[in-house]
């Protein structure tokens, strides 16, 4: 039996988390700024994003659901490497894996990705007389928007760094994975993101059901999935 909530989209923050529309189970939670997990937005408002997992203040949601909800925030040590003083990659794959990240001058106007199972490079955009155009901007939506490439590493722009500096070519480097750690136990994972700006807000937990993983925050590792075992995370295609 599927349970259906109601709630307010957050702009710029929630996508379809669900990988199948029916047959999920969810139970409604309240959550406040003391939750954890709050995202201030550009307009002041505080935001608890889709895709957290949650637990309760003093023990399991599922037996005492009265409680406030808390957001469990795993760990892991998974390496950060700046390229050409602009670009920052962070590794998502697990495992103690290399990941390559190269850029390189491409052939074509736009950039492109191509991914292996350990390395990702971004084929940098070139005008007619084959100088670099793209920028880093560029490259960070290529990456992030790759689904191949984005389930390996995550790129951001370094703290104040122009997005619209031309990248350079020829630079490469390493992302090391490392395995994620879970301290808490996990009721379930919160379906869309809510407004806690004026204090207390429900929101809508699920607890079994299918879960798009690649519109998770993070890629969910295995100690994550062992304690969520009515959850089931897979992708599209």
């Amino acid at each position: 039996m599927s349970i259906n909530f109601s709630w307010k989209k957050v702009d710029g923050f929630d996508k379809e988390l669900l990988l199948y529309g029916e047959g999920y189970i969810g139970k409604p939670v309240t959550l406040d700024q003391n939750s954890g997990g709050v995202v201030t937005t550009d307009k002041g408002r505080k935001i608890i994003p889709q895709g957290v997992y949650l637990y309760g203040a003093s023990n399991s949601l599922i037996t005492n659901p009265q409680q406030m909800a808390v957001v469990v925030a795993p760990t892991s040590a998974k390496a950060t490497v700046t390229i050409g003083t602009k670009l920052v990659v962070t590794a998502k794959a697990e495992g103690d894996v290399a990941i390559d990240v190269e850029l390189k001058k491409g052939s074509a106007k736009k950039a492109s990705v191509e991914t292996t199972a350990s390395k990702v490079t971004v084929n940098l955009g070139v005008d007619k007389n084959d100088n670099i155009v793209s920028t880093y901007g560029d490259v960070v939506k290529a990456i992030n928007d790759n689904q191949d490439a984005n389930t390996l590493v995550v790129a951001s722009l370094v703290a104040e760094a122009d997005a619209e500096v031309v990248a350079v070519a020829g630079t490469g480097t390493t992302a090391n994975g490392g395995a994620t750690t879970v301290a808490s136990d996990i009721d379930g994972v919160l379906l869309h993101s809510i407004d806690v700006t004026d204090g207390e807000a429900t929101g809508a937990m699920m607890i079994a059901g299918y879960i798009n993983m690649d519109n998770m925050p993070e890629v969910p590792g295995a100690a994550v999935m062992a304690k969520l075992p009515n959850i089931h995370f897979g992708r599209i295609d």
